[in-house]
């Protein structure tokens, strides 16, 4: 009895001793790898490949820090495709230590850079600010700081519409927030938009990194390199175009006393047959007035000529700014409106006139670039009715019919304001329905009770956010008017970030949208609005 008493205890001893001796040896051979892959680390920041596939032959093929060391070699040797599929499925790997985790992610933000693969670099770069925070307090300062420094080398080259679309991807509040910060810092308000980033993300890893931005730039002044004069220089299209140039003088006016300066405003309106940006017409501009080197804006009130650029003039000091509001800004913010929505099938009611078409022709061009068709594609169903229609036309009785012949999502009323009014009626309230700035006459409109549309923010903006407006908003006495005063007071900026030489985008929260000078080259982006019963909503 006392033998196999002895014998139970001696094989219970055993048992647990070898269950002991594995997991030791497991541990062991866990800290032998991980010191193997830290020398082929070494190896490899010396460049020598040979050296680390020496380090790697001393891993256990199964160890998860072999394939590290393995993802880490192939991407020395620009084996991209053979990196990533090493060290993605790595990443849920739970026997790294947090240097390991670092020197993956870091491996693959490093092999997604160059791929030009802005989000996914992100996403890893982010993946390393996670890690640094578990390391050492001693080590993280530095590493931080550098990482941080990667991130933002990384953002500060993306666009607006880039980093846009790499926000829309993704949710992590983290992500989201660089990418906000990246696109406050374009501002030409630098102080003011770093100050509202700071409010929404009080928590976020980069607070630290934000107020280095703001303390590098904490003197801004909003002032023209010269007190030159201002020539706003435009061609007549038709009789409205000299009230319209006059308005913008106003905005241009305004925002000029608003900053203290005092550049004087001159408005010469060209008979010229040629257009106003060549230096032949600079010259005599010049002549006429006379003026030494002033600053020309160009104002463009006819929209074939909506694509042109600033262009700089070798005999002037200045660039010359060509702005105008033009329907292909209005026509991609409907497109993108439809995008967002999932919305792909349109039905098109326009009427029978010039400016109808000029409409149509924009929303084809800019429905064609998103969504990269050719000029053939069957995505509209268009159904054109006579000019001036009125309530007694019997073609309304059957307008939704003829909308229901083809699938679709959404209807686009490109027409005069009264055909619209006279139309909505008869369409169902249950399909979205959208418009161009031009339905916006009357604040509000019941008529169009649902009807989206394209605004410019100063429109759809509170009485007290317009108070310094309000004594030129009681002179001008229409929304068109009311148009060109904001891009007057929008010129401003616009045009001293175009006398800037500087190869970072500037972003603006203009009156009449959000705009982007890069290069010389302008572009702005409208809001999207809606009619009620009780007044205009302003889409989010």
């Amino acid at each position: 009895m006392t033998n196999n008493l002895i014998n139970i205890i001696l094989a219970t001893c055993l048992l647990f001793g070898s269950l002991n001796l594995a997991a030791g040896q497991i541990t062991t051979s866990s800290n032998k790898a991980e010191v193997q892959f830290l020398a082929g680390e070494t190896c490899l920041k010396q460049a020598n490949t040979a050296c680390a596939m020496v380090a790697l032959a001393k891993i256990p093929s199964s160890s998860p820090y072999a394939k590290l060391l393995q993802g880490e070699i192939a991407y020395h040797k620009q084996a991209l495709d053979q990196a990533l599929q090493l060290l993605l499925p790595l990443q849920s790997e739970t026997q790294f230590t947090a240097e390991a985790k670092i020197s993956l992610h870091q491996y693959l933000a490093n092999a997604f850079a160059q791929l030009q693969n802005s989000e996914q670099t992100l996403v890893h770069l982010l993946q390393v600010d996670t890690a640094l925070s578990t390391t050492p307090a001693t080590l993280q300062k530095n590493a931080i700081a550098l990482n941080h420094e990667q991130i933002w080398g990384l953002l500060t080259k993306l666009n607006q519409n880039e980093l846009l679309a790499i926000r829309g991807n993704n949710t992590d509040e983290h992500f989201q927030g660089w990418v906000d910060l990246a696109l406050a810092a374009k501002h030409q308000d630098l102080n003011n938009s770093l100050k509202t980033w700071q409010t929404s993300y009080q928590d976020h890893p980069a607070l630290t990194f934000s107020n280095t931005l703001q303390i590098q730039n904490a003197v801004q002044t909003l002032k023209l390199p010269s007190a030159d004069d201002i020539v706003i220089s435009y061609k007549p299209a038709s009789d409205a175009d000299s009230a319209r140039a006059e308005a913008f003088k106003l905005g241009l006016h305004s925002a000029l006393s608003h900053h203290g300066l005092n550049n004087t405003i001159h408005v010469h309106a060209s008979t010229n047959d040629e257009t106003d940006h060549t230096e032949q017409n600079v010259s005599a501009i010049e002549a006429e007035t006379p003026l030494v080197n002033p600053y020309l804006i160009v104002l463009q009130f006819e929209q074939d000529a909506d694509e042109a650029e600033p262009v700089k003039h070798q005999a002037r000091t200045h660039q010359t700014l060509t702005l105008g509001l033009h329907l292909h800004d209005e026509a991609e913010q409907i497109v993108k409106f439809a995008f967002n929505n999932g919305i792909s099938r349109v039905a098109i009611l326009t009427t029978e006139d010039e400016s109808s078409a000029e409409r149509l022709k924009y929303f084809n061009s800019a429905w064609q670039k998103a969504f990269n068709l050719n000029e053939d594609h069957r995505t509209f169903n268009i159904i054109t009715l006579p000019q001036h229609i009125t309530a007694s036309d019997p073609s309304l009785l059957d307008i939704q019919t003829k909308i229901s012949e083809k699938t679709n999502d959404m209807v686009l009323l490109a027409m005069s304001a009264a055909d619209a009014r006279t139309i909505k009626p008869y369409l169902n309230v249950g399909t979205p329905t959208v418009a161009f700035s031009n339905l916006h006459e009357t604040s509000p409109d019941p008529a169009l009770n649902a009807v989206r549309f394209v605004e410019i923010p100063f429109l759809l903006q509170s009485n007290a956010e317009l108070s310094m407006h309000q004594d030129i908003i009681a002179q001008l006495n229409s929304n068109d008017l009311l148009r060109w005063y904001a891009l007057g007071v929008d010129a401003l900026p616009i045009l001293i970030a175009t006398q800037q030489s500087r190869e970072k985008e500037v972003i603006l929260n203009g009156l009449t949208g959000k705009i982007s000078v890069m290069h010389g080259k302008v572009t702005r982006q409208p809001s999207m609005a809606r009619f009620s019963y009780e007044g205009i909503t302003k889409e989010q």
